[in-house]
């Protein structure tokens, strides 16, 4: 892989990752007003909020250097 194919794929995955990330928290620290989630608010429904942080930011970041490098490709030939 070239070196400037390599370092788009590498800055959109960052990105990609960074806006995972960002979803990710945004819906850990959200909690409802009309609804007393006395579950979600446990151990066990952090962990869960937790991992799908974690989750989203894998994918986010895999998502956007896929996409980057099929553009790529296509317009290079």
């Amino acid at each position: 892989m070239p070196s400037l194919t390599g370092v788009v794929v590498l800055m959109a995955a960052l990105c990609g990752g960074g806006w995972g990330w960002y979803l990710g928290t945004k819906r850990l620290y959200r909690r409802s007003v009309f609804k007393d989630d006395s579950e979600a608010r446990g151990t066990r429904g952090w962990r869960r909020r937790l991992r799908q942080r974690y989750l989203m930011t894998a994918l986010y970041a895999l998502l956007g250097a896929l996409v980057v490098f099929a553009l790529m490709s296509l317009t290079r030939r």
